[in-house]
């Protein structure tokens, strides 16, 4: 059996250069990990098996949260949108599923660091 690699092996010290950090699901979670990883810069590539962000969420969308919004909106997703001029959701309201995506999820993705190229 033969071995192929698609990269190129590289030294420890560098064997990351270049390779952007790989997040799987376009949701609250995913989205938070993304903006972190941002903050810390590194290079970021999310995937969302559905056709739009928050694709799980719309499912149940009609659902109010438990939560409210001061407990939904990670900090690190909150700093990327800041500059974009949205308007965060009052933080004692709960939102809906859908709420949820239209306010929070899909500005998330809209901002320059995560829309898509």
């Amino acid at each position: 059996m033969t071995l192929t690699l698609t990269v190129p092996p590289r030294a420890d010290a560098d064997r990351l250069t270049g390779l952007p950090v790989a997040v799987i699901g376009a949701g609250p979670v995913g989205l938070a990990a993304a903006a972190h990883l941002l903050e810390q810069g590194l290079p970021v590539v999310v995937y969302e098996a559905g056709d739009q962000v928050g694709t799980s969420v719309r499912a149940w969308g009609h659902t109010s949260l438990f939560s409210p919004w001061r407990y939904v909106i990670d900090d690190a997703a909150r700093r990327l949108l800041e500059p974009t001029g949205w308007a965060e959701p009052r933080r004692s309201s709960l939102p809906t599923g859908h709420d949820l995506v239209a306010q929070y999820l899909e500005p998330l993705a809209q901002t320059p660091e995560l829309a898509p190229m």
